[in-house]
């Protein structure tokens, strides 16, 4: 008969990594002091300041929405990002300058992380944030109607911007028509899940 715990046995060894794992950790104990604090400040921030919290995550949804462009080549012409419904959110939850801002960091980290930045992004740079500042006046109406009007006023301004900058104007079409289409689908899918 074999004894219970031998080093063949996968309790045994899972108990030896177990606590060699516990050992290294208190050797480090500035390591796992430093992850301690840091789990409790996002616990606190996420408790104590929701609006900077929900503002973070939502920028942060944003920006990455638009990490594919990198590398995909004509993924530029399509107009899929999340940076014009983070900004409407955090602009109706929050209030115009939140909205302005969210709608600033957002296209701006979005357009650095999918390598996209170059001299015409500051027209998209220094509309959103307006689109942001303006969300607030239209609170009455409902979301996907924001939504689309938002969608519809920021593409009647960047894009014959970013025509006269050099852009095609077939390319330009093909983004404003896929655009405005995931505008209009995405909440309207969601609501109706909502509802079940």
């Amino acid at each position: 008969m074999r004894k219970r715990y031998t080093k063949q046995n996968i309790i045994y060894f899972l108990l030896e990594k177990a606590s060699s794992l516990v050992d290294r950790i208190l050797e480090k104990r500035r390591y796992l002091l430093g992850i301690l604090i840091l789990v409790l400040l996002f616990f606190f921030i996420a408790i104590n300041f929701r609006r900077v919290f929900l503002t973070t995550l939502l920028i942060a949804a944003g920006s990455l929405s638009m990490l594919y462009q990198r590398y995909f080549e004509f993924s530029k012409y399509i107009g899929f990002e999340l940076c014009m419904m983070s900004t409407v959110l955090v602009a109706l939850a929050y209030g115009p300058h939140f909205g302005a801002f969210a709608g600033f960091a957002t296209i701006f980290f979005a357009l650095i992380l999918s390598s996209n930045f170059k001299h015409s992004s500051f027209i998209s740079i220094l509309t959103l944030p307006l689109i942001g500042a303006i969300v607030p006046f239209f609170k009455d109406m409902p979301l996907v109607y924001i939504g689309l009007l938002m969608t519809a006023l920021y593409d009647a301004i960047i894009l014959p911007l970013y025509v006269m900058l050099g852009s095609r104007i077939y390319s330009s079409i093909i983004f404003f028509m896929t655009r405005f289409r995931r505008t209009s689908v995405i909440p309207t899918r969601l609501s109706e899940w909502a509802r079940k």
